[in-house]
C-alpha cells in the first residue's frame, strides 16, 4: 500500500494515520459544517492512534480535514455539502466554539492595532474644532472664540442676534463686532471688508465668501473649516471651507 508520498510504501504507523484521518473526516464534517468524506472513508474502523486527536478542537479539526481531503481526491471536493451544526443550533458546542475564536481574534486585532476603533478620527469636524490652530491676531482670536460659542444657533433670514438667530452676514458682523471691529451688514461689502487673499494663504479669522454672486459668507477658523449660519433650517455649525465654491479670501482690517 501507499501513503500520500509518491514511492513511499507505508508503514503499519502511517497507515494507521490514514484510517485515524478518514474517521476524523467525518467528525470534522460534521463539526465544521464542511464537505462529506466518501462512505468508504466514514466506516473506517477506529484505531489506538484516534484516541490521540483532539476532535473537540475546531482548529486541528480543520486541519485534519484538509489533509483527509487530499488523500481522498478530487471525489471528496465534489461531495454534499451538510448544513453547519452552528447554524442549525445557535446554542449548541459548535457554535459557541465559533464565538469564542472570534472574541479571540477580535482582542489579538485590537491588541495589534488593527482593530476597527483603534485609530482616531481624525477627519471628523468635532476633532479639527477640538484641535484648532491659535490664531496669531488677538481680535481674530476674539472672534474665533465667539463664533465657537455660537454653534448650534438657529439661521434666521435677516438675523443679526444670539437670541433671535442669525444669516450668514448678519452672524459674521455679530462674531467681529465683538471682537471689538465694526465690519458691513451684507456680504458682498464684506467681501470689500479688507484686503484679498488667496485660498493657500488663508488664516484664523479671515472672511470667506463663497459663490460666484458672492451670496454667502462664514470665519475661517483653521484646520480647513470655516464657522457659518449657512441657510433656513440649519444652524451656526462648522463647514469645510472646499465644500463650497471659493470667490474671495477676505484679511479683516483690525
Amino acid at each position: 500500500m501507499q501513503c500520500h508520498k509518491p514511492g513511499h510504501h507505508a508503514s503499519a504507523r502511517c497507515v494507521s494515520a490514514l484510517l485515524a484521518a478518514g474517521a476524523l473526516l467525518a467528525a470534522a464534517a460534521d463539526s465544521l459544517g464542511g464537505t462529506s468524506a466518501p462512505a468508504t472513508m466514514r466506516t473506517a474502523p477506529m484505531t489506538a492512534q484516534m484516541t490521540a486527536f483532539d476532535v473537540s478542537s475546531a482548529l486541528r479539526a480543520r486541519s485534519a480535514l484538509g489533509e483527509a481531503r487530499e488523500l481522498a481526491g478530487p471525489q471528496a471536493a465534489r461531495g454534499p455539502v451538510r448544513p453547519s451544526p452552528a447554524m442549525s443550533d445557535p446554542s449548541g458546542p459548535a457554535a459557541r466554539r465559533i464565538a469564542k475564536r472570534m472574541k479571540r481574534r477580535h482582542r489579538h486585532h485590537g491588541h495589534h492595532g488593527t482593530g476597527h476603533h483603534s485609530a482616531p478620527a481624525r477627519h471628523t469636524g468635532t476633532y479639527l474644532l477640538a484641535h484648532l490652530p491659535p490664531a496669531t491676531n488677538k481680535k481674530a482670536a476674539a472672534a474665533i472664540h465667539e463664533a465657537l460659542s455660537l454653534i448650534g444657533v438657529p439661521y434666521r433670514w435677516g438675523g443679526t442676534t444670539k437670541a433671535g438667530g442669525f444669516d450668514c452676514s448678519g452672524f459674521t458682523q455679530h462674531v467681529w463686532a465683538t471682537a471689538g471691529v465694526k465690519i458691513p451688514r451684507t456680504v458682498r461689502a464684506q467681501a470689500r471688508a479688507g484686503s484679498h487673499v488667496s485660498l493657500n494663504s488663508v488664516q484664523p479669522g479671515d472672511l470667506v465668501v463663497f459663490y460666484p454672486a458672492q451670496h454667502h459668507v462664514g470665519i475661517y477658523v483653521g484646520n480647513g473649516l470655516v464657522i457659518d449660519s449657512p441657510h433656513t433650517g440649519a444652524s451656526v455649525r462648522p463647514d469645510p471651507v472646499r465644500s463650497m465654491p471659493v470667490s474671495v479670501v477676505v484679511r479683516v482690517h483690525n
